[in-house]
């Protein structure tokens, strides 16, 4: 008879354990929601903590208004790509399309090992625009590593990332540079939209996520000088503050193994350790592609949540290492990070609270159905207002569509992600 490998061995032990994990700990939210769900009344108070919540925010961020200094420095718009096809052409001729001094914009772009027509695109562009410089690596290295080979390179004082299937207005550069007429300023973010709403439904929505996102919490955070998140899709660095950092950068951990998810909010997290203030410009505009699948979709935000739950794990020491109420920079990072992790944590505790009321508190089910309406009004609103005032009222609707496909089809995916925190898969590469 044929014995198993002890490497099959060992993976069938990955498996089980890895199984009882994810009961123990379904088991202990389950316990820890009943107690919770019998303690208070979840309706009341996540209702009334998120309208004060929505309450302050809206002040702060009412408070918000674009960077106008007439500023021109040395830029850098870098461009990673990996099997890209035709996006990363338009991406490059988009940038190529700004309104900003020739003699102090370059363009580069970095093909990370593409196994596709990524390169033959490329090559088109180089053709058409001596200007654009060129690095190729020569396997993939990752995101971070791509752009580590550009901004190591580069001679200019302000370093631009867009993502390889992102369109940039012509504006954009000159309005992301604006902000660094002020020296204590180290990174900005863009103002992102999804370019492809008419590919669907899913599409649509996280368009008005991406405005409320944008336009309404990091307006907020930007008014603090603590934006959590530079977005991969348009963002401005002072390459000098980059520099500091790059080590610690590249050279990050999580759990003992580099990571390779992520890179946006890690190089946020590590200027925003170093007292660099970090803001948001809402005139340099970049539309990026979204996908109309949901299994796509999923990916992506798993992706992106794992990366902020590292990075809040990284951050907690940092963030609370002091109190005060004289240093507004200080209460609005600490506001900022509660309300980040709040977003994270109530859809993992949402489906055993649910599963309770629903098999236990009989007499209480109507409860239950009164607080996922009251919530997926409190979060739903707030957008919708927004969308239709600076867009489409007819399209905003889609935000109370979006709170329903949240609560129901995307809530598991905070707790799967801190169960397989150390996943450096990118997902929706290919």
């Amino acid at each position: 008879m044929r014995m198993p490998s002890k490497g099959g061995g060992t993976e069938l032990k990955k498996r089980i354990l890895t199984i009882l994990i994810f009961v123990l700990t379904l088991a202990l939210l389950l316990t820890m929601g009943y107690f919770v769900a019998k303690a208070i009344s979840l309706s009341f108070f996540i209702s009334y903590f998120t309208l004060g919540y929505f309450l302050l925010i809206s002040l702060i961020a009412y408070t918000y208004r674009a960077y106008t200094d007439d500023v021109t420095l040395s830029c850098d718009v870098i461009i990673p790509a990996f099997n890209e096809g035709r996006h990363v052409y338009d991406t490059i001729r988009s940038v190529a399309a700004s309104e900003y001094d020739p003699a102090k914009l370059c363009i580069t772009v970095v093909d990370d090992g593409s196994t596709d027509d990524t390169g033959e695109w490329i090559r088109k562009a180089a053709d058409e625009l001596p200007q654009l410089r060129v690095i190729r690596m020569p396997r993939n290295s990752g995101k971070k590593h791509a752009l580590n080979a550009a901004i190591a390179t580069s001679k200019a004082e302000i370093v631009i990332t867009v993502d390889s299937d992102s369109i940039i207005e012509r504006e954009a550069v000159a309005n992301i540079v604006r902000p660094f007429a002020n020296e204590k300023i180290g990174a900005v973010a863009g103002n992102v939209r999804v370019q492809n709403i008419g590919d669907g439904i899913i599409p649509q929505m996280m368009d008005i996520v991406f405005v409320f996102c944008y336009e309404f919490i990091r307006s907020s955070q930007s008014r603090c000088g603590t934006v959590l998140c530079t977005p991969g899709a348009l963002s401005a660095y002072r390459r000098s503050a980059v520099l500091a950092v790059m080590d610690a950068w590249l050279k990050q951990r999580f759990f003992g193994e580099y990571t390779s998810i992520g890179e946006d909010r890690a190089l946020t997290c590590l200027l925003l350790r170093r007292e660099w203030l970090v803001v948001y410009q809402s005139s340099a505009v970049a539309y990026t592609t979204i996908s109309a699948s949901y299994i796509n979709v999923c990916k992506m935000l798993l992706r992106w949540i794992r990366g902020d739950i590292r990075e809040n794990i990284l951050m907690f020491p940092y963030v609370f290492r002091k109190f005060t109420l004289t240093d507004m920079r200080t209460l609005g990072l600490q506001l900022h990070y509660i309300s980040f992790n709040l977003g994270i944590i109530t859809p993992i505790f949402f489906i055993p609270v649910s599963i309770i009321y629903l098999l236990f508190s009989f007499s209480e089910r109507t409860l239950l159905f009164a607080y996922l309406g009251m919530v997926t009004l409190l979060w739903s609103i707030v957008p919708a207002m927004i969308y239709a005032k600076r867009y489409s009222l007819r399209k905003s609707f889609y935000a109370f569509a979006y709170s329903l496909f949240s609560m129901f089809c995307l809530s598991w995916i905070p707790l799967y992600a801190m169960l397989t925190l150390k996943n450096n898969n990118w997902l929706t590469r290919r």
